[in-house]
């Protein structure tokens, strides 16, 4: 499967129905505009059943506060409730992220390889949080609350140590971005986990003015705060481990943005390199591409993505050459092969050395904003290739045959 990834350009929208419903089959009325969709947020509650409000549980869980607090552009989560309704809505926070979630609980997976990570993902936040349970059928909202909580924490741990920066190195200095403490912006990063289209819909055409029904990554400019949102709803196929690669995927992509001041992309085949090898960490069966109609990829191979590039770099004229990859300009055209040949690209720099690619990345957002302009992408890309020969010795050339070398000797053949 794959999902409608053009979080950088697509936007859609729907309309929320109001309905009433009986909560767990009993007839008392269901609150306004409510649906049967948030049966699992009312019933575990408001509350964090795990931490009870407890300060030093939520100090032992990464928790800061829970709702409501400021939110986006001025608005709080109390506005964002007043929108999509009343109580449905879970909302926390942590050092560097905000969350809010209206998810059903997820059924534990049977696959093994998807199976075993989350049970010790399970086992970690138990040693945190005595009342999450040994062992469960489901994975209800608090849960996959906390577990997204955690998820984006390592992960912009795991960032910050590929650049090599630490949050002492980002002090307050202003509102603006690049003068903030979280990586250069100013603000927390946003997080948005819905169950339906239309509660994201409605966000995205209330808050963002767009028109997204599936994923959404938005800078909120007022603010300076990246959002990532989804609707579970719209990432058909996607299970539990698919939305946990899919958030990672789109928040590492935020992360890059936000480094240093949010002024200009990195080049596309490192930005969605370094997206895609974060949350390729992920044992899942779907991916974060838009497949060409002029690619034709079995739908149960897609997410083997070593042997899919192995099979091309074995060939010449059949993978894309550096020369190829530093001109991509528009998300829109780069498709499967693209996105798993760039992916390839970023894994086959961090094996070599993982120190240079943080140092390239922060050379690359080191370049001074232009005032009332922006920095042009040909010098971006330009600065990139140099800093490739300057860290790495690899110049265009170079780097095909190095990295096809590499690719023949590590990827499986099938």
């Amino acid at each position: 499967m794959t999902s409608s990834s053009l979080l950088r350009t697509r936007f859609w929208l729907a309309v929320l129905s109001t309905l009433l419903f009986a909560i767990c089959g009993a007839s008392q009325e269901r609150a306004k505009g409510t649906t049967k969709e948030d049966e699992d947020v009312l019933k575990i509650g408001p509350k964090d059943p795990y931490t009870g409000g407890d300060e030093e549980l939520m100090k032992a869980a990464g928790v800061v506060a829970y709702g409501p607090f400021p939110w986006a552009d001025f608005k709080t989560t109390a506005d964002v409730d007043k929108v999509l309704g009343e109580g449905r809505i879970l909302w926390m926070e942590t050092a560097h992220f905000r969350f809010g979630l209206n998810l059903k609980s997820a059924p534990f997976p049977e696959d093994s390889k998807m199976r075993k990570p989350l049970q010790a993902e399970l086992k970690e936040l138990k040693e945190l949080l005595p009342k999450v349970p040994e062992r469960t059928r489901k994975v209800n909202p608090w849960l996959r609350m906390h577990l997204a909580a955690r998820r984006c924490e390592a992960a912009y741990a795991d960032l910050q140590k590929l650049l090599g920066v630490t949050d002492a190195d980002f002090p307050d200095r202003g509102k603006e971005s690049g003068q903030g403490p979280y990586l250069g912006q100013p603000d927390k990063f946003l997080v948005l986990m819905f169950q339906k289209k239309s509660d994201l819909a409605r966000y995205a055409d209330r808050f963002c003015n767009m028109k997204v029904d599936d994923s959404l990554r938005y800078y909120h400019t007022q603010s300076s705060q990246l959002l990532f949102g989804f609707a579970a709803e719209g990432l058909e196929g996607f299970d539990e481990a698919g939305l946990h690669a899919h958030m990672l995927y789109a928040v590492v992509h935020n992360l890059l943005n936000a480094y240093r001041g949010y002024y200009y992309q990195l080049p596309l085949w490192l930005e969605e390199g370094v997206a895609h090898w974060y949350s390729r960490k992920v044992h899942a069966d779907t991916i974060n591409v838009q497949i060409l109609d002029t690619e034709a990829v079995a739908e149960d191979k897609q997410a083997n993505w070593p042997v899919k590039v192995r099979r091309r770099a074995v060939h010449d004229g059949a993978f894309f050459t550096f020369e190829q990859m530093a001109a991509w300009e528009k998300f829109d055209e780069m498709g499967y092969h693209a996105h798993s040949q760039a992916w390839s690209r970023v894994d086959y720099l961090m094996q070599t050395d993982p120190e240079k690619l943080g140092l390239m990345i922060t050379k690359l957002k080191s370049v001074p904003p232009i005032p009332g302009a922006q920095v042009p992408a040909a010098q971006i890309r330009t600065l990139a290739q140099k800093l490739l020969i300057e860290l790495y010795e690899l110049d265009g050339p170079t780097f095909d045959e190095k990295w096809r070398e590499w690719v023949l000797k590590t990827y499986p053949k099938k």
